[in-house]
């Protein structure tokens, strides 16, 4: 819900990483949305005219809310599993910031983020979420057979590892025309 909130209050999503002039990589999408998580204390200690791992922000990573920790997951300190789905034909994309009427697939047909597995957790505040690899996009999600997956409406659902390449491509997509059963 903190994705629509963020969306109702600037008419857009954040991007997933946004980056400075130079196109270096600033912050991740999950601390722009810290407001809307009851988390503006931690946000404003952020600079954000600086990257995730500059001196001052690279100390916050071990902050880290509690949403953004998995319950059974064994990962490092300050380090997540949940992901955007970031690529070119996505809902989230790394520095071009999106909004729900970009979604012609439905929002209920778009998978926002995901729970990935151990092996490619990130720390929370980096820009650094899920690449889809078109030819396995189930690559690295899947733990004992199921992810978790936030769609664009909001639902969270359960993914099971048998769900066919194409389907999760459509998934992944904002606007790729496809329809999905």
């Amino acid at each position: 819900m903190a994705f629509h909130n963020f969306e109702s209050s600037y008419r857009v999503l954040p991007a997933a990483g946004g980056v400075d002039d130079n196109g270096k990589p600033m912050l991740s999408w999950r601390v722009a949305i810290l407001p809307f998580l009851e988390q503006a204390a931690l946000y404003e200690k952020f600079h954000l005219d600086e990257p995730w791992d500059s001196e001052h922000n690279i100390k916050l990573l071990e902050e880290m809310p509690e949403t953004y920790r998995h319950p059974s997951r064994n990962t490092q300190p300050g380090y997540t599993v949940y992901q955007a789905v970031v690529s070119d034909k996505s809902l989230l994309r790394l520095a071009e910031p999106a909004a729900f009427r970009d979604v012609t697939d439905g929002l209920s047909n778009t998978i926002l983020a995901v729970e990935t597995n151990e092996a490619i957790a990130v720390p929370w505040t980096a820009p650094q979420d899920f690449s889809v690899d078109e030819q396995n996009p189930g690559k690295n999600l899947f733990t004992n057979g199921i992810t978790q997956a936030a769609f664009g409406d909001g639902n969270v659902q359960t993914i099971a590892e048998v769900v066919a390449n194409e389907i999760l491509n459509a998934l992944f997509t904002r606007a790729g025309g496809e329809v999905v059963q």
